[in-house]
């Protein structure tokens, strides 16, 4: 719970943040391989991610896993379609190493913002954090090549630390073999 207290603190320094933190107080552990959430689920509750990493992807019309992103320890995740939307869920957000994280329904956290509307900003900067996320990582795979998606990856230590490779290649939009060879340049040069 430090971690999150941290967080927020961080965030409202000059507020009392035991209301916040207050409603994350359902506790939820995932072994390595274990899903928070799957497609046809409802994905109406945030996670706050004290300890590990989890991986969010899809499946494609072929039968590919796609991956679009990866949460880590300080990190908030959920389904963000079903979560604002208020539809079944159409990802698979799967802990990819052992995660400890602490949860908040949706409606617990309307509440919040409704009773201390100060925190609202919270909510707001999650929402806006997000809609960055996917535009950035949009343009990123309209626009760069794979060579330079995988070279950005590299400024970021705690995805090559923590991720399989297989899952890198999804992320990046290429296949094992291609990522293998631009790899392979990458140490070359």
């Amino acid at each position: 719970m430090d971690n999150l207290v941290n967080y927020f603190k961080t965030r409202f320094p000059l507020q009392n943040i035991e209301p916040l933190v207050d409603v994350f107080s359902f506790i939820k552990k995932l072994n390595k391989g274990a899903f928070l959430i799957q497609p046809g689920q409802q994905a109406n509750f945030l996670a706050y991610i004290n300890k590990g990493t989890l991986r969010v992807y899809f499946i494609n019309e072929k039968g590919e896993e796609i991956t679009t992103w990866f949460s880590f320890k300080d990190m908030f995740v959920t389904d963000l379609l079903a979560y604002y939307k208020e539809t079944p869920a159409t990802f698979f957000v799967e802990a990819i190493e052992d995660c400890e994280l602490f949860l908040v329904q949706k409606y617990q956290l309307e509440q919040l913002f409704l009773t201390y509307p100060e925190y609202s900003k919270f909510g707001r900067k999650f929402a806006e954090n997000g809609m960055i996320t996917v535009m950035e990582r949009m343009v990123t795979l309209q626009t760069k090549s794979a060579e330079e998606r995988y070279k950005e990856l590299l400024e970021q230590p705690h995805f090559m630390q923590k991720i399989p490779l297989k899952y890198l290649a999804t992320y990046l939009g290429i296949t094992d073999t291609s990522l293998s060879r631009i790899r392979r340049n990458y140490l070359k040069s």
